[in-house]
């Protein structure tokens, strides 16, 4: 791997780096997968410190990349370092903390130079992946939210149950199960259960076990009637709309997120003044990527969901070709290496 130019920070499931990754080579560009979960068992770090200067390299399953000659770096869905299993509970999250902290440290070394283009930078990622913060700053630039409470008392849930008709839905705020290296213990049936926490209006028999709120901080929102909703992509200047008619299918109707039905999408239309706040929160916070989430209103009010500071594209261009999303971003690589 020593002519790449493009380091890719994710994990094995990613299909979408992957399949930039080919495009990337097509258009002349090679790319560079690095998985933090393989370290310390299935890749190796390397930074040597000598005469004021930081020579550091990766050593992955595929070889070597020598950080000097990455251009760019495409920060998509790393997971945490996984030591290995054999050592003790004690041994364990020391590893791990030992791991994750020089590669922090050379993540930094890596964003303080100046010719290296990150799409986007992991701090400012965090940051913008926050629920709240994106509500609070949304709406300086004119983003309505649905009403929220967010909290672990269920008699604040009871009275915000009664306080929006008995419309209102439960959504996760950090995803939707365990992620590998999460827990020590070998995944089963009861620590791993994969597919999305389907969005549905909460009910009178769920609040019998509001109770458990007890456990967690939970989000609540006012249920938000749907004429259709939009997907809507930027990739720096560059805004893609792609409308989800998901009202025609009673499958979908509350979350279409759900991966075992025919999506009925196609290109949409976007306020200008919309398009205009999702460009100028990105910039707030300093991202060259986001994907925002919609619902239109059937009075054609846009209701801000969220955005996903380093969300999936790709399924957006597959359903919806004409929205050259691949295209764009493979331009963008290329543009900056």
């Amino acid at each position: 791997m020593g002519n790449a130019t493009i380091l890719i920070v994710t994990s094995r499931w990613d299909t979408t780096a992957y399949a930039a990754a080919e495009v990337l080579r097509r258009n002349g560009r090679e790319a560079a997968f690095f998985y933090p979960e393989d370290i310390p068992q299935r890749a190796q770090i390397e930074m040597q410190y000598q005469q004021g200067k930081w020579a550091n390299r990766l050593y992955t399953e595929d070889g070597s990349i020598d950080l000097d000659d990455i251009k760019a770096v495409w920060w998509r869905k790393p997971y945490v370092s996984r030591p290995s299993e054999s050592l003790s509970r004690v041994q364990f999250p020391y590893a791990r903390r030992e791991s994750e902290y020089a590669m922090k440290g050379l993540w930094e070394l890596l964003l303080d130079k100046p010719d290296v283009y990150w799409m986007s930078n992991p701090h400012n990622i965090r940051r913008a992946g926050n629920k709240v913060i994106q509500m609070k700053k949304g709406a300086a630039h004119g983003l309505v939210s649905p009403k929220t409470l967010i909290t672990n008392d269920p008699e604040d849930v009871r009275k915000f149950y009664d306080e929006t008709s008995q419309r209102m839905v439960f959504k996760s705020m950090t995803g939707p199960f365990l992620l590998p290296g999460e827990v020590e213990e070998p995944y089963t049936a009861e620590t791993f259960v994969p597919g999305l926490p389907l969005v549905r209006p909460f009910t009178d028999e769920d609040m019998k076990n509001v109770d458990s709120v007890r456990q967690s901080a939970c989000m609540f929102q006012e249920l938000v009637e749907k004429k259709y909703e939009l997907r809507v992509t930027v990739f720096e200047d560059q805004v893609f709309t792609c409308r989800i008619d998901s009202q025609k299918n009673e499958l979908t109707r509350y979350d279409w997120r759900r991966q075992d039905v025919l999506h009925q999408a196609s290109v949409g239309e976007l306020p200008d003044s919309i398009a205009d706040a999702c460009l100028k929160l990105l910039a707030e916070f300093d991202l060259r990527f986001g994907a925002f989430d919609f619902i239109v209103t059937p009075d054609d009010e846009h209701i801000f969901l969220e955005v996903n500071p380093n969300g999936q594209w790709l399924f957006v261009q597959e359903w919806v070709p004409q929205l050259r999303l691949m295209q764009t971003f493979v331009d963008i690589m290329v543009r900056n290496t």
